[in-house]
């Protein structure tokens, strides 16, 4: 009976201490796994700080304006053959509108009268212009990799409007300069530039920034 009880104990005493391993390597365990988690965030942390650092705005604007220059030699030709055009009596202004598609330019001419509707020839001498035309078609005013397509709009979120703001600010300069080496001011029509669905336009006569209102007013 002694013996029994004694073997009895024994086993308890030894389940005890299996349970007590058992729980012990199970902490170590969910231990392990927490560290590898708090390193895997880390990591992530750490990697998106990197692609972050990757980007800055004034670089980014930088390789805006660079692009852009790049396209000079185009945009003066076709400013000068505008100069040449016949414009239809009944054209009170010259618009030019721009419109970004993500990476991309295009700058749209439209003959104007001062209500903000666009004017059309319905006459029969082919000398005579109006309607609208192309001027610039597809710049690629910003270049990314396509395994950095990820990465930059990330970065493109963060600085959303600051972004925004300076791209229009490069893109109406570098169409304000490219018209003045055009002597564009040849042109007799008040001539404005804009951006499609803006509410203000850049006057390249005065070289100034004004309201949609002081546009069609005058």
């Amino acid at each position: 009976m002694k013996k029994f009880m004694i073997v009895l104990v024994g086993a308890v005493l030894l389940g005890g201490c299996n349970l007590d391993n058992d729980a012990k390597s199970e902490a170590v365990d969910r231990a392990g796994h927490a560290d590898s988690a708090d390193n895997d965030n880390i990591i992530e942390e750490t990697r998106k700080e990197e692609i972050h650092s990757s980007y800055t705005v004034a670089d980014y604007i930088k390789s805006v304006e660079g692009n852009l220059e790049a396209n000079s030699d185009a945009l003066i030709e076709k400013l000068k053959k505008v100069q040449t055009y016949n414009f239809y009596s009944e054209v009170e202004l010259l618009d030019f509108v721009a419109d970004r598609n993500d990476f991309y330019l295009s700058i749209t001419m439209f003959s104007m009268d001062r209500v903000a509707n666009e004017v059309f020839y319905e006459g029969k001498d082919s000398s005579i212009f109006s309607g609208s035309v192309g001027i610039v078609e597809d710049v690629p005013f910003s270049i990314v990799l396509g395994n950095e397509i990820d990465d930059f709009w990330n970065f493109y979120e963060e600085n959303d409007e600051e972004l925004d703001t300076l791209e229009k600010q490069a893109i109406t300069k570098w169409f304000a300069d490219c018209w003045e080496k055009a002597n564009g001011q040849m042109i007799e029509l008040p001539s404005y530039f804009c951006f499609h669905d803006d509410y203000e336009s850049f006057d390249l006569k005065k070289r100034e920034q004004i309201s949609d209102d002081e546009k069609w007013a005058e």
